[in-house]
């Protein structure tokens, strides 16, 4: 049988924690009476501070009170002032889903931008897409599954693909719902604690209802390629196919990277592995493979003076907008010349194979003068697992203005040949593609043999393309943006 013991009175516990409290004070004042008596602490005097401790601990306790009030105040209001940028973007949300067109959500929800209507419909639009076809894979939710998944939300701790949103219907809709949310709150308070922000409510507003970081972008261009291949079943779409684009490149005498027509087929081997092992057996695409065979192409020599030695091909990206798909899309409008829109070189790291390892340098006015701005990195959003410890959430745009391997000043440098490619990317999306929305285009500065300046080469086009943190014509971006779903959307 259990024996249950009452707790002493609270009187009795008083006097005994006063009894040890006596006890050590005693015991202090034992010890120290071998020192020097102008050091010594007299048990008077510890009574005394202890009479004095409780009203000390009330004064800080109200000192730490009233702290605690004032932060919580700061944050309420910070809360609020979010909130009605979150109560907008889920009435929006649920206004697509039950049934919304974008032409009523134009008069419906008047204060969004032309960027920020475009980018909630199509974001919006991500369930029901997810198992529509798509131009280079099976369907919309397996070219996410394909892509996103060595893309990580940065958190600084542990990198999670966003991959795993793109599982199903019921994670893609979370993910809109809360995940999103959740991510533009965090990363707006941190912004704001590393001074990136004057505000955090103006970040969090900016981040959910018209975004322009690099991810979302990214994210609102595949949409807007997905969409209109699918409502116009346009043939240009299949120029995303490496092959094809290089021979559309070569029937429109465009410059693209040469081919090998020899070997039929290329076998390499490991010097080391056997058994087998370490062979591959390339078939030359000329030739029925699935294999383009070519010569490794070189940067020119003003290229090579901004970059450390053994690096790789370091390509300029140019995206460039059209748009050709508005009049099959049932729009009247006057064909008009495909128009730049962004320009980035990526100045590759010492060591590495591709320019994928790179410093992201803007050219605001590559057209113009032909100089390098700022640059920026992304390498924390591609850092899975347990790479991303230690790594920030976010960073600045621009942040970066020598190349990080060398020292070599980047902002201010003339990249030669940068207008010559804006000029080679304009004509090549009005030749080969021109009902393609947005193309990403991939330009080598090769040696030139025969004359001065750097040989241009297209590598390739990419179809669903990445703005590069670089500046963004963003007036003429969000116009184009907005004809093409008010079409897609009637």
């Amino acid at each position: 049988m259990a024996i249950c013991r009452a707790a002493p009175p609270c009187g009795r516990r008083r006097r005994a924690a006063v009894a040890v409290v006596a006890l050590l004070a005693l015991g202090l004042q034992l010890a120290w009476q071998q020192q020097d008596p102008l050091q010594r602490v007299t048990f008077v005097d510890f009574a005394d501070v202890l009479d004095r401790l409780p009203q000390q601990l009330k004064e800080q306790g109200r000192i730490a009170t009233a702290a605690v009030l004032v932060l919580v105040l700061l944050l309420l209001w910070a809360t609020l002032a979010m909130l009605k940028a979150l109560l907008l973007y889920w009435r929006v949300m649920f206004f697509f889903w039950t049934g919304g067109s974008y032409e009523a959500a134009r008069a419906r929800f008047s204060g969004l931008s032309d960027l920020g209507r475009a980018h909630l419909y199509s974001l919006a639009s991500v369930p029901w897409l997810m198992h529509q076809p798509h131009y280079r894979t099976g369907s919309f939710q397996a070219d996410m599954l394909t892509n996103l998944r060595n893309v990580v939300l940065p958190t600084g701790v542990y990198g999670v693909p966003f991959s795993v949103w793109a599982r199903s219907r019921v994670h893609a809709v979370l993910a809109i719902l809360f995940l999103i949310p959740t991510a533009a709150f965090v990363g707006s308070v941190w912004r704001r604690c590393r001074g990136l922000e004057r505000s955090a409510a103006a970040c969090f507003e900016r981040t959910l209802l018209a975004p322009r970081d690099w991810l979302q972008l990214w994210r609102l261009n595949c949409r807007l390629a997905s969409m209109t291949a699918l409502a116009t079943q346009s043939k240009d779409f299949e120029l995303e196919d490496k092959w094809r684009f290089i021979q559309a490149c070569q029937a429109n005498n465009i410059p693209v990277s040469p081919v090998l027509d020899m070997p039929v087929t290329l076998v390499a081997k490991d010097v080391n592995e056997e058994g087998g092992m370490g062979i591959h057996v390339l078939k030359n695409v000329m030739h029925g493979g699935r294999w383009i065979l070519q010569e490794k192409l070189e940067n020119c020599d003003a290229v090579n003076k901004l970059l450390p030695k053994e690096s790789p091909l370091s390509t300029m990206r140019v995206v460039t907008g059209a748009r050709g798909a508005l009049c099959l899309l049932g729009a009247s409008q006057e064909a008009r010349k495909p128009k730049s829109l962004c320009t980035v070189w990526r100045a590759g790291r010492a060591g590495a194979s591709t320019d994928h390892s790179c410093v992201m340098v803007d050219l605001p006015s590559a057209r113009s003068d032909e100089l390098l701005g700022t640059g920026s990195t992304s390498a924390h959003w591609y850092a899975r697992g347990w790479k991303a410890l230690g790594m920030p959430l976010s960073t600045a745009d621009g942040s970066i203005s020598t190349h990080p391997d060398t020292g070599v000043v980047l902002c201010g440098s003339r990249l030669p040949g940068a207008a010559a490619a804006v000029d080679l990317c304009e004509r090549a999306h009005a030749a080969l593609m021109p009902t393609v929305p947005l193309a990403g285009w991939d330009v080598a500065f090769c040696p030139n043999k025969g004359g001065l300046g750097p040989e241009l080469v297209l590598l390739e086009a990419n179809l669903s393309c990445n703005f590069f943190r670089g500046s963004v014509a963003w007036e003429e971006y969000a116009s184009l943006l907005d004809e093409h779903f008010a079409e897609i959307g009637r």
